[in-house]
């Protein structure tokens, strides 16, 4: 149930255009913005978080691109990932210069193992 969930609003360009849009805001947020308290003041779960961010990244935008076979898979999910980690470290720059947050080079590598997880999924499933 939760696959056929994912995949009927995974392959909406709208829906990988306004994750991208929600990305950039969550990021944009001010510390005094972002909880610490509760569920939140789980040591390192924003690593969670970012990982599961860009790997649905991948997961909406290869689905919204590659509808009805009209680009290969396998290339459109390897792209999609490198745009994930370009867009994720780039979001670190924004964050150290344009607000009071930190960059992070642990964010970056979850939002690459996000990523990458996303890819490998889409391979498989490409592959069958």
């Amino acid at each position: 149930m939760t696959g056929s969930f994912l995949q009927k609003i995974s392959g909406n360009r709208w829906m990988a255009i306004a994750w991208t849009v929600l990305i950039f805001l969550l990021m944009m947020l001010p510390k005094s913005g972002i909880p610490n308290r509760g569920l939140f003041g789980i040591p390192h779960l924003d690593k969670l978080v970012h990982a599961v961010m860009f790997g649905l990244f991948v997961w909406f935008w290869f689905h919204a691109t590659t509808l009805n076979g009209q680009k290969s898979p396998r290339k459109t999910g390897w792209l999609l990932f490198l745009l994930a980690v370009v867009y994720g470290t780039g979001m670190e720059f924004v964050q150290h210069y344009f607000t009071d947050r930190d960059f992070d080079k642990w964010d970056i590598l979850a939002d690459t193992v996000g990523a990458f997880a996303a890819w490998v999924l889409i391979r498989g499933r490409a592959k069958k």
